[in-house]
């Protein structure tokens, strides 16, 4: 039922996608542009490498029917950026914390602004079937995002981090020479991104929605929203860990399939979707009804119906 109301609720806002992209667009040429010039060194010595042909030929090859050769290729090309560090690490070094700082904090602080914006233009249809501007969207709550994007990297970050250290340690089965660790290694790879973003999501996924709907601080949205999560917890963790298994799915057949154009429209699509199952979460945890449809309104359970009175106790 939640994964047929966020679809028919995800294409009625698939509009949503272009401001997404476009968004996306603006933001990534302005961060990449400043990473460009900040971090040419390293460029340079990765174009010497011949790492971006590489990535070309990753990206435009055919791959149907080759995960192996896409998981093998990735991790050949992570081998040689961190040879390349190792061999020049003391002047690397510097750049690298200046990269991180510039993508990982800030890059994705800019990018993750567009994320209250998005859950409130869905609020808006979900609440009184209208559909809200994305642009009055942004700038009504750019100072509450801010506050939650700053809180988010105290918070989740480190979840990220520790999300792409693990697989990247994953990719690393491929140089250990063992035949059967090398077979598995993209199942292994993907089984550890699926259950660790799946993890990730399952805690922190009712957070914007709260601050959204409750318009509550930032920290006490968290803290109301993980208690929710965890009462929910293995029914929201497998949801979310089939969403990770399409995610994974339809970016592999995006590069593959389209030479990667179709992730100009899969990245945006993703992440409305990913923003719709939270809102969608976030209504029948709390036993709130919404619009899916002009003519079609959900009613959840409510929550006293499912929670024993002493979890109540914080509702009365």
């Amino acid at each position: 039922m939640i994964t047929t109301d966020t679809t028919k609720l995800f294409f009625r806002n698939s509009g949503l996608i272009w401001r997404i992209l476009a968004y996306f667009i603006v933001c990534g040429l302005v961060i990449g542009g400043v990473c460009f010039a900040v971090c040419y060194p390293f460029i340079s010595n990765l174009v010497e490498a011949g790492v971006f042909d590489k990535i070309y030929t990753l990206l435009t090859e055919n791959l149907v029917g080759n995960v192996n050769h896409i998981f093998e290729s990735l991790a050949e090309i992570f081998q040689q950026i961190i040879d390349i560090i190792f061999a020049n690490w003391q002047n690397i070094l510097p750049i690298l914390v200046l990269f991180f700082i510039l993508v990982c904090v800030l890059g994705s602080f800019i990018l993750a602004l567009s994320e209250m914006a998005l859950a409130d233009c869905l609020y808006g249809y979900m609440g009184s079937n209208s559909k809200l501007g994305f642009s009055n969207c942004f700038i009504k709550n750019l100072v509450q995002s801010v506050k939650l994007q700053l809180a988010k990297i105290l918070v989740v970050l480190p979840c990220n981090i520790i999300i792409c250290v693990a697989v990247a340690c994953s990719l690393m089965l491929y140089f250990t020479g063992n035949f059967w660790l090398v077979t598995f290694a993209p199942f292994v790879v993907i089984l550890v991104f699926t259950v660790l973003y799946a993890l990730r999501n399952a805690i922190f996924c009712a957070w914007v929605p709260c601050v959204v709907v409750r318009n509550i601080g930032v920290w006490d949205a968290l803290r109301e929203s993980t208690r929710a999560s965890f009462k929910n917890f293995g029914k929201i963790f497998a949801t979310y860990f089939i969403l990770a298994i399409c995610m994974v799915a339809i970016t592999i057949a995006a590069i593959s399939l389209t030479a990667s154009v179709g992730l100009i429209i899969s990245i945006p699509a993703c992440v409305l979707f990913n923003s719709a199952l939270s809102m969608v979460l976030y209504f029948n945890i709390n036993g709130l009804k919404y619009y899916i449809d002009n003519g079609q309104i959900i009613t959840p359970r409510k929550r006293e119906e499912w929670e024993n009175v002493y979890s109540l106790k914080y509702v009365i």
